[in-house]
């Protein structure tokens, strides 16, 4: 439901693809970076009738390899770098494609994690990614450690069952630990640390330091975690039950880089990645 119509594959196949080549061109020419939401879209779109339940909607399968050239050649046109959006349920299809078309993988440091649910040390991140901390429809860094995003599903009714909210900040108590170990492997907590609900002072520079260790070819800041927002900008499934895309930062923009915190994160991220 993004309140969008989606392309019709035979239709643009009959325009040579042109309506998708204009598209992308549009937003690349304006930046160095492009990001592309869903890029599973490239292959196939789950479609739902205006009207109909999610039930009711089907799988509509595009010309991948064709979209993809397309998005290739307009990236080379405007000298611009392409991160596909591969988080959820991706066909094998896509990521094997990706890699070689040069579309950089996305990758969240909440879901990097190994078989046993430990985080993946910083060296195991592939070079041909964008890493992040998070995104916009995930809790930020402050918001994550404090369990802020599942005590306001359950304020808002969003756990059908009564024991997921229970089973979640278990769950949440349980990764604190775990991502407090990982910091610890790399050296970036402070002895005697505690994985409490209360925020360390030093977590937000730890936890950008291990990932900007990463190999991962472009790595990215949030402004949300920059100015140390507990709020996420997004909370899918909440249209009208939450200020979604609506919270403004606690800082204008323009005082950010004069601001001790936010100077402080970005040095000790540049330290790093000039030493990857």
């Amino acid at each position: 439901g993004w309140g969008v119509v989606p392309f019709d594959p035979a239709a643009l196949r009959e325009a040579g693809h042109g309506p998708f080549a204009r598209v992308t061109g549009a937003n690349l020419r304006r930046g160095g970076v492009l990001r592309v939401d869903h890029v599973m879209g490239l292959m196939r779109l789950f479609w739902v009738p205006e009207g109909l339940a999610p039930a009711e909607g089907a799988y509509v399968r595009y010309p991948f390899r064709e979209l993809l050239g397309v998005l290739a050649l307009e990236s080379r046109r405007h000298g611009c770098v392409v991160v596909g959006e591969d988080l959820g349920t991706v066909p094998d299809e896509v990521r094997a494609a990706l890699g070689p078309a040069g579309v950089l993988s996305y990758r969240v440091l909440y879901f990097e994690r190994e078989g046993d649910g430990a985080f993946k040390a910083p060296g195991a991140y592939p070079a041909g990614a964008l890493a992040v901390v998070s995104t916009h429809d995930l809790p930020t860094l402050r918001g994550w450690w404090t369990g802020r995003d599942i005590a306001l599903r359950e304020r808002l009714g969003l756990f059908p069952d009564p024991g997921l909210h229970a089973a979640q900040a278990a769950a949440r108590s349980a990764d604190r630990h775990r991502l407090l170990e990982a910091l610890r492997r790399e050296g970036l907590a402070p002895d005697g640390a505690a994985a409490t609900e209360e925020v360390p002072p030093w977590l937000a520079v730890a936890v950008h330091r291990y990932l900007a260790r990463s190999a991962a070819r472009v790595f990215m800041v949030q402004l949300e975690d920059l100015a140390g927002q507990e709020d996420q900008a997004n909370l899918p499934g909440t249209p009208d039950r939450a200020p979604n895309w609506r919270r403004k930062l606690p800082v204008d923009l323009e005082a950010l880089r004069d601001d001790p915190g936010v100077r402080a994160l970005l040095e000790a991220v540049d330290r790093e990645r000039r030493a990857t």
